[in-house]
């Protein structure tokens, strides 16, 4: 092995272990992102299961009215 392919050598493996680097940055910056929007669509599923639980207790209220109504009605 010749002095210019040790220091092409050296050159490469510095090179791979900036690069290493960064992806592992680019991982840790999207793995990030990822846990955000994660966090964002478990809470936008609280929200429409609330919502789907007032509209049930609203039908379940009004049912109970009605069912009353008739009831004592007669």
């Amino acid at each position: 092995m010749t002095e210019s392919d040790r220091r092409l050598l050296v050159e490469n493996t510095a090179e791979m272990r900036e690069l290493k680097g960064q992806l592992r940055e680019f991982k840790e910056h999207v793995m990030g992102r990822v846990e955000k929007l994660e966090k964002k669509e478990a809470e936008r599923n609280k929200e429409q299961l609330s919502v789907v639980s007032v509209f049930i207790s609203l039908a379940a209220l009004a049912v109970s009215i009605i069912v009353n109504f008739f009831k004592h009605r007669g």
